[in-house]
């Protein structure tokens, strides 16, 4: 059976043929005095090849793969959480619209309640994703637990998954990307201390917030969580 990759059956008049791309969307909920923001990651297949002979389009996803932020947002203070709401669904719906795309979201409760968890899935985008949306709620100390909702995940894994990513290459922010600069500050303001459990634990400094950071995390963490997929496309439709 014949087999090429798609750049060269693009080569070779195999034009329009969708690559296939995971985006993980991380949205950091803050309560009415704290910022809300909302990262985008995209993460595309390590090659993607084409079964000539049973027209399907077949990705292999890397073991340790790199990310672009795609979309990067930080609403006002007290921006209503239906507004939230509504900008996050926009921005899922463009999403699934993109051909042979893949979409999830994470998104972390803690402190908010699940009544404003309620208000995002109301809206019809965002519900038509479950089970790929999954409430984190972040903790203190390593560990990190299932639940029937989504995750409990330590802050200090969360950060150090961005972190790590950055400072290895493997996340490209690009500079024009609105609040870029503003997320890169965020991450070195970080600082590590050392409970007397011996627990590490993850703080911004005074006068400095986190939730881009955090968004950023929840969007990288979120995407490091499922395998991955199998998935394979008829190139043809």
């Amino acid at each position: 059976m014949p087999v090429t990759d798609v750049p060269t059956a693009l080569n070779h008049g195999f034009e329009n043929i969708p690559v296939p791309s995971r985006y993980t969307l991380g949205l950091d909920l803050g309560k009415m005095s704290d910022y809300s923001a909302l990262a985008i990651a995209e993460e595309r297949p390590e090659r993607t090849d084409l079964l000539l002979g049973k027209a399907l389009l077949v990705p292999y996803w890397a073991d340790d793969p790199g990310y672009d932020l795609r979309w990067l947002q930080r609403w006002p203070l007290r921006t209503p959480y239906q507004t939230i709401a509504a900008d996050v669904a926009k921005r899922v719906a463009a999403l699934v619209a993109v051909p042979r795309a893949e979409v999830q979201l994470y998104v972390d409760g803690t402190g908010v309640g699940t009544a404003v968890i309620e208000i995002l899935q109301q809206q019809e985008a965002i519900r038509l994703l479950y089970p790929r949306m999954k409430t984190i709620t972040i903790t203190a100390g390593r560990e990190v637990t299932r639940v029937t909702e989504g995750w409990h995940v330590a802050k200090g894994e969360l950060v150090s998954v961005a972190q790590v990513a950055l400072q290895r290459g493997k996340l490209n922010v690009a500079p024009a990307l609105p609040e870029a600069r503003t997320l890169r500050d965020e991450l070195t303001t970080f600082e590590v201390t050392l409970t007397e459990a011996a627990n590490a634990t993850f703080n911004h400094r005074d006068g400095k917030h986190d939730d881009l950071v955090l968004a950023t995390a929840l969007s990288l963490w979120g995407a490091r969580q499922r395998p991955a997929p199998s998935y394979q496309w008829n190139y043809r439709r």
